[in-house]
């Protein structure tokens, strides 16, 4: 007998991102009251990861996009 499938649910891009900031804090909250990290290390590491996508997000400027033309051609 086939299984059924069960219709997706569809998650606005909001919500996901309102998620994905409450488990965020969630855990940074945890963390600091464990006193697993420091707040100073939370915001160098915070610092760390904005400097990383930066240099990423600049660098990919240099990225040669394929028209959509050339993608159907092939």
């Amino acid at each position: 007998m086939a299984e059924r499938v069960r219709p997706k649910t569809t998650i606005s891009v909001e919500e996901v991102l309102r998620t994905e900031i409450i488990v965020n804090q969630a855990l940074i909250d945890i963390l600091l009251a464990k006193r697993i990290i420091s707040e100073e290390e939370l915001v160098d590491s915070i610092r760390k990861i904005r400097h990383e996508q930066e240099t990423m997000i600049r660098g990919s400027s240099n990225t040669v996009s394929l028209k959509q033309a050339d993608v159907k051609n092939n």
